[in-house]
């Protein structure tokens, strides 16, 4: 083991201390062997040299702080495995274990020369592993040490023992031990041949199923509700995981403000495993403003009301209003919409739950004016953790003016949709994938144009490339397909497909990286001026970016990105057809309710006179 002197630093009373005069001293290092690894193991540990600027009072506080170093270094040491490691400090020659030290540095003049003296000696490995069972009334499961992080040969630092006995524990509760633990450990250096013997018992304890759940703490909360988000039924197999879902479950109801999930710490009468949920309500009101603004798309701002506990059972009730492509001094320009949502969980099983909404709408884009109201009712069922369904009913009425004229669309349809989400974070994800899947068939109730169906999606994923999620590389890929109308004109613009702007293709206008309007051609009752190049859109679209989001700091990073794609006028893309590609940097603050984002881009491929040469994006939450 690290040789280290023992001895306690001399008190002081804090009026001896406040009168005894600082001690000025200069700190080396000497590693035997001129170990690079050591040498920044003492940098980053010693407090002689963190602290070189803080003078101690008086000689007895030097040698005090010498010591503690001593005992840092050892164990900052033997946390990389060396086990035989020798550390001393000298003060003015003389070690800080003598008695002497503190005479020798009180007589030294000036700066007081300090040398912290660093034999590593080799790195451990690990021997002997043994893992027992430390109950006769029950059989232990084979445990492998080389995947506890214990092969023998393996380098032997502390940590790995420690580590070892976290995951013997875990993966006894993964196969249903749920009071499995370490009982005792004996760890032995063997410094003749370098290694490093472990034995751990371990007490498995029962193997015991899941029993019943009670919820604590809810008020004006139905506990049914808590209740109907459990992962399981008592009598099932334990599973530490579906603890960790039953949380997440609860926390997506979104009315408590704090959420403990625990486990008895022994079986019940039973033999099964307690659960308790023990809860604290948030306020249920809630009001909000937002705001954004890109040079492309303009400013947008919006209010919203909401109640998270309507009538008690968690449901969720939502009223904004937005006002957007506030980029015009003409009001006619402006865009407006009002909204109000609804959502009820549970309504049949703990995880089927009812959506609703309504909203009337006026936009005002470049490729078309729309008025409109329209509102939906779905049933969504969540099938696991990361997947979910959805299916329902929507009504659209609309009255759209674009380039081919003026028309009154009635859209009846039959949406269904899949949701999947693994990643560690709604706001900032740092792993994990997220995939959403519409298809939708629509019946057009009025006029000749034909009904179609819309088929779309999107895929991202996240990865970080550092144990610290420092860097991290994220990639989105969007898609889109209009079946059914033979000319773009058939479609609703609404329902069309776009690209270019802050949510699309950074650095192109708002909408122009889209087919448009050919005024070499002139169309019947044309409603917009085609000559402004005005985009109608695409009955297809596919869209693509890569980031590296990269944190400088704890609270700021940098984000170079690229994005391209386009919409195309044929029901699935056409290669053929001009690919748009913008790149930029974006700045990151992060911060509690997510990243504030500032994107700067241009476009490098497929410009048009109409984009302009450098965009700006300003907005709260990563671009995708």
């Amino acid at each position: 083991m690290a040789h280290a002197q023992q001895d306690a630093p001399p008190a002081a009373t804090s009026g001896a201390a406040s009168a005894v005069a600082g001690v000025s001293y200069v700190t080396t290092v000497s590693v035997v062997g001129d170990d690079a690894a050591v040498q920044k193991i003492v940098d980053d540990t010693s407090t002689l040299k963190s602290l070189q600027k803080d003078s101690p009072p008086g000689a007895a506080g030097l040698v005090g702080r010498a010591k503690v170093d001593i005992e840092r270094l050892a164990a900052a040491l033997m946390a990389t495995g060396r086990y035989g490691a020798i550390v001393d400090v000298t003060i003015a020659g003389v070690s800080v274990t003598t008695t002497s030290a503190p005479d020798v540095a009180q007589r030294s003049r000036r700066l007081v020369p300090v040398v912290i003296k660093v034999d590593p000696g080799p790195v451990f490995t690990i021997g002997r592993v043994a893992i027992r069972n430390a109950e006769r009334s029950t059989t232990l499961p084979r445990v492998e040490p080389a995947k506890v992080g214990l092969a023998p040969g393996a380098p032997a630092p502390s940590s790995a023992v420690f580590g070892a006995e976290a995951k013997i524990v875990d993966q006894l509760r993964r196969d249903g031990y749920p009071f499995a633990k370490v009982a005792n450990r004996e760890v032995t250096a063997d410094h003749a041949v370098k290694k490093l013997d472990v034995t751990i018992d371990v007490a498995a304890g029962p193997r015991s199923p899941f029993g019943e759940v009670s919820v604590n703490g809810t008020k004006d909360v139905d506990p049914a509700v808590v209740r109907g988000r459990v992962p399981f039924e008592p009598g099932d197999r334990y599973d530490p995981e579906k603890m960790v879902e039953l949380r997440d479950e609860l926390a997506k109801l979104d009315v408590f403000s704090s959420i403990r999930v625990k486990e008895g710490t022994e079986p019940d009468a039973q033999g099964r495993v307690p659960v308790m949920i023990d809860v604290e309500e948030k306020k249920f009101r809630y009001v909000g403003a937002a705001a954004k603004y890109s040079t492309t798309d303009g400013a947008s701002v919006s209010a919203y009301w909401g109640h998270r506990n309507l009538f008690g059972g968690a449901e969720k009730l939502r009223v904004e209003a937005s006002a957007s492509r506030l980029i015009s001094n003409d009001p006619q320009d402006y865009e407006y919409a009002v909204k109000t949502s609804f959502e009820k969980p549970g309504i049949w099983g703990g995880f089927d739950d009812l959506l609703a909404e309504v909203e009337a709408m006026r936009e005002r884009p470049d490729a078309y004016w729309r008025d409109g109201v329209r509102g939906a009712v779905a049933i969504r069922r969540r099938l696991s953790s990361d997947l979910s369904i959805q299916a329902g009913l929507e009504v659209e009425a609309s009255t759209i003016r674009d380039t081919f004229g003026e028309k009154d669309f009635l859209l009846v349809g039959l949406p269904l949709g899949a949701t999947f989400d693994n990643t560690d974070s709604k706001l900032d994800p740092t792993e994990g994938f997220r995939a959403t899947l519409t298809a939708a068939p629509y019946f057009n109730t009025t006029g000749d144009a034909p009904s179609l169906n819309i088929i779309k999606g999107q895929i991202s994923a996240y990865q970080k490339l550092d144990e610290d999620a420092r860097f991290i590389a994220a990639g989105r890929i969007g898609f889109g397909s209009v079946i059914g109308p033979s000319a773009i004109e058939d479609v609703p613009a609404n329902r069309r497909f776009f690209a270019g702007g802050g949510g699309s293709i950074r650095g192109f206008a708002y909408q122009s990286a889209s087919p448009h309007c050919d005024s070499s051609q002139p169309t019947p009752k044309r409603a917009l001026d085609c000559k402004k190049d005005t985009p109608v859109g695409g009955r297809s679209l596919l869209e693509a970016s890569a980031e590296m989001r990269i944190k400088i700091t704890d609270t700021i990073g940098v984000v170079p990105f690229v994005d391209a794609g386009a919409a195309f006028d044929k029901t699935y893309p056409d290669f053929g057809e001009d690919i748009r590609v913008g790149a930029g940097v974006g700045l990151r603050y992060y911060t509690a309710i997510g990243p504030i984002r500032f994107d700067v881009a241009t476009p490098i491929m497929g410009k048009t006179k109409n984009d302009p040469l450098v965009a700006f994006y300003v907005s709260v939450g990563q671009s995708f």
